[in-house]
């Protein structure tokens, strides 16, 4: 095999403004920006999707970092992007990191020959049943035999996913920087916006921060020696017994976006030549296992990714990093990926771009993906885009974002009424009824997430103008009651078979009318409650 340089070689799968996609090298995202803009990346799997592109962002803010003194100004670069020369020229000194195989070191693989059993290639794929699984038969979701080999390009891919999504593997086998499975917020262009066409280059160009800010995330910026920001240039920081941590003292800032947790060696002898199995890349290099060895880099300490949102741990009020969670992803999180406060912090691009950059007319959104992991299983695969609107410092982001935290907190409380109530229509004994019962909240949440958004909005040009906000929350009020009632009687109604269930279902149906005009709602969304007229509270708002 001709070993792959990850700088140099063709290897990233794109799609154009045109529709045409091709393979590139790192450095030629902005070929053909004014004609035929590479516009996606276009990946086979959506993990790699996220991975590549947490790649070329890692890549940017490592060898590009926003330096006018450099002549690397941010805003101009935004509007008018360097050649591909010009990124090859600021890439090409970082190549030596880069090398997937060879007798030197190889990109995200341990500094030493591994002598131990090959794995197979599969094992690389985060979803893929480990050898107990097998062993056992238990492999009841993701069969075996799907994955036997992989060009290099699926195989740097995998690698990279792997080491950044690292969950737990077994006694030694080290989970990510950020835990396994870490949650990823980044700021994208709305590729409906008209102000700025939304372009690869630009989607990841918003996400990285100047030289230094760079300098102040996590870290020790100190260490001078290339292998602090890459670690697989020097012997492997060993965490067995009597290894030690790594702490931010011990790396660069900048190895947060090249955490290596795993020993892994890939097997590039004998290889042949055949089709992908997950690219379908025809007469290609195939890459079937690799060795793998346990207490690899153990990351400990408190690291604040700056691509992943965080909350503040209760007992050491240190920020952790947020991680998908079962149901995926709904509008209730919207606040923690934008703003701080309640014991959230958006990750740090977020922040910093809504702080500081001056792109107020420009339509933007923050693309959010993950694992929702379970130990060492992945459960599921979560992604979206929701709006992020932008607000100068002062009293009317403070009055946006706070408006928006009580819409999404009425709605919680909302939920947990309709669930409560189905539950009651249930069973004759709620409280002891086994069963997960969650998904009527996420069904809950998916009724009224367009009217969200909707109102989200209507709220910020509220904020924008200091207009009136008490009609949007008596308009969510009356939403929220009325797709509470609605999943109720669809979810709860149907079926009943005698007199008893029917006089329980009535209960719980008339327990839920009285919850959803209580005043727990109106506290939350600061609304005054309405004076009853001839046993009938009046209603104020109009639905929507």
């Amino acid at each position: 095999m001709s070993y792959t340089n990850l700088i140099n070689e063709l290897w990233i799968p794109v799609r154009r403004k045109s529709g045409a996609r091709e393979l590139i090298a790192p450095w030629a995202i902005t070929d053909g920006h004014d004609s035929d803009a590479i516009v996606a990346l276009d990946a086979a799997r959506a993990d790699f999707k996220g991975a590549l592109a947490q790649f070329l962002i890692g890549l940017l803010q490592t060898a590009a970092s926003p330096d006018r003194s450099k002549g690397i100004d941010w805003n101009r670069w935004l509007e008018e992007p360097p050649s591909p020369a010009e990124l090859k020229t600021l890439f090409m000194p970082h190549a030596e990191a880069f090398e997937l195989g060879g007798g030197g070191p190889r990109f995200m693989q341990d500094f030493e020959s591994l002598s131990d059993e090959v794995k197979p290639i599969s094992a690389l794929l985060i979803e893929i049943p480990g050898a107990n699984a097998l062993r056992n038969n238990t492999d009841h979701f993701i069969k075996r035999g799907g994955i036997n080999g992989l060009c290099p390009a699926c195989a740097s891919t995998a690698l990279f996913t792997l080491q950044t999504n690292a969950p737990s593997g077994g006694a030694g086998h080290r989970t990510s920087l950020r835990g396994g499975g870490p949650l990823t917020t980044l700021v994208a262009l709305d590729p409906k916006g008209e102000q700025l066409e939304a372009t690869l280059w630009r989607d990841l160009w918003l996400n990285v921060l100047p030289l230094t800010q760079a300098e102040q995330l996590t870290g020790n910026s100190t260490l001078t020696e290339t292998a602090a920001i890459y670690p697989w240039l020097a012997p492997t920081r060993t965490s067995e017994k009597g290894g030690v941590e790594t702490l931010p003292e011990d790396a660069h800032p900048l190895q947060m976006y090249w955490g290596m947790p795993r020993r892994i060696r890939l097997e590039l002898d004998d290889l042949h030549e055949g089709e992908c199995d997950i690219c379908a890349a025809q007469g290609v290099t195939l890459v079937t296992g690799y060795v793998t060895k346990n207490y690899g880099v153990n990351y400990g300490g408190t690291w604040e990714h700056p691509l992943s949102p965080h909350y503040i741990d209760d007992k050491s009020g240190m920020p952790m990093p947020s991680h998908a969670q079962p149901g995926g992803f709904s509008y209730r999180q919207w606040s923690s990926w934008v703003a701080s406060g309640n014991g959230k912090k958006p990750a740090q691009v977020v922040a910093y771009f809504q702080k500081e950059r001056k792109l107020r007319d420009v339509q933007l959104r923050i693309w959010a993906f993950g694992y929702d992991m379970d130990n060492m299983k992945a459960r599921a695969w979560y992604e979206t885009t929701v709006p992020l609107y932008l607000l100068p410092e002062g009293e009317g982001r403070e009055r946006f974002i706070k408006q928006v935290d009580n819409l999404i907190e009425a709605a919680t409380q909302a939920a947990y009424y309709v669930q409560s109530a189905v539950k009651e229509a249930w069973f004759k004994r709620p409280g002891d009824a086994k069963g997960d019962t969650t998904f009527l909240r996420q069904e809950f949440f998916d009724r009224t997430e367009a009217v969200f958004y909707s109102l989200l909005r209507e709220s910020h040009e509220a904020a924008l103008r200091n207009g009136e906000e008490l009609p949007l929350r008596e308009r969510w009020l009356q939403r929220l009651r009325r797709e509470a009632e609605r999943l109720f009687v669809e979810r709860a109604e149907s079926g009943a078979l005698d007199e008893g269930e029917l006089a329980r279902i009535a209960r719980a149906h008339t327990n839920l009318l009285k919850k959803l005009r209580g005043k727990k709602l109106y506290e939350i969304l600061d609304l005054p409650k309405p004076k009853k007229e001839k046993g009938k509270v009046k209603e104020t708002a109009d639905e929507i």
